[in-house]
């Protein structure tokens, strides 16, 4: 797959820097970074759009799981059609958001993710995938405020860091939930949060009480966090090329079959290795749905003009 990115702000200070200080205040770019956004790249662009990782990272629950219930929902069931692979997991398990039409609030949520997977770490971003059936089904969530609000915290329903969206911000089909470069600690709290990092609920308000579904209508699977050092892998041995002639330097990425799975990768950007990584440059490309069955090499050819 061939590309052609948009050279940041900050990789022209990068290159201006290097180019004219003995002792440069930069280093070389020599990671890439991938993701899922779809905005045209633009000079002023200083991260991906939504990135994603590139590593495994921490899984907290793979999906395999019974969530219990409460107010208007049913114990979760295991659905091994409907699943989100990715993170290294092999389960090949979701669970399926059953609702009783009981309240237009409904509960899934584990108490001890200790005992269920991993606790949370509050220094980390976390993330999910949420699957809606069909437009019915998306409906049915509350049109107006929060539709879905997931809670991280130490005691379930008082004491939580919450991620909300609204039934705007979902779509049919796989919804992937993430905090993106906020830590769970920094997200919105309710309460007082003190220890461990252990509950997880999901609460979905629909419109009315009597709004239902059953199994495969909602799906939820794969909560899983992940450091800075998942996100990047480096550049294929022997890259970049430098074509002095025609003033371009050629760029290639490489993700193996255990990387970046479950994802409809169609952003990628390389980085430097600061404390802070600088994006050099950005690239949108038509989506490629990243599985255990794929391997995906990326080339991106910059010009300087």
């Amino acid at each position: 797959m061939a590309t052609g990115g948009v050279i940041t702000n900050s990789g022209k200070n990068v290159m201006l820097n290097r180019t004219y200080k003995s002792s440069p205040d930069y280093t070389i770019p020599s990671k890439f970074r991938v993701g899922i956004g779809t905005t045209t790249p633009v000079v002023a662009d200083t991260a991906l759009d939504i990135h994603i990782p590139i590593g495994d990272g921490t899984v907290n629950d793979d999906g395999s799981n019974t969530l219990t219930s409460s107010d208007g929902g049913e114990n979760s069931t295991s659905n091994t059609t409907t699943y989100k692979e990715g993170a290294g997991v092999t389960d090949a398990t979701a669970q399926n958001l059953k609702t009783d039409n009981s309240s237009a609030t409904k509960r899934w949520y584990i108490a001890d993710l200790a005992s269920a997977g991993t606790k949370i770490t509050g220094t980390e971003p976390v993330s999910f995938w949420i699957y809606i059936y069909n437009a019915a089904t998306l409906a049915m969530f509350k049109t107006s405020g929060t539709a879905l609000e997931v809670r991280l915290g130490s005691t379930l329903a008082t004491d939580y860091f919450k991620i909300t969206r609204t039934a705007a911000q979902l779509a049919v089909g796989w919804n992937w939930i993430t905090t993106g470069t906020t830590n769970v600690e920094d997200l919105t709290e309710t309460g007082t949060v003190v220890g461990d990092i252990d509950t997880f609920e999901i609460v979905i308000t629909t419109n009315n009480a009597t709004d239902d579904w059953t199994d495969g209508y909602v799906v939820y699977d794969l909560l899983r966090q992940w450091a800075t050092s998942d996100l990047g892998a480096v550049f294929v041995t022997g890259y970049p090329i430098f074509d002095e002639t025609n003033k371009k330097v050629t760029l290639r990425y490489y993700l193996n079959s255990l990387q970046a799975n479950g994802f409809p990768i169609d952003e990628t950007g390389s980085f430097n290795t600061d404390g802070t990584p600088l994006m050099i440059d950005r690239d949108v490309f038509t989506s490629i749905s990243k599985t255990s069955s794929d391997e995906m090499a990326i080339v991106v050819v910059n010009t300087m003009v």
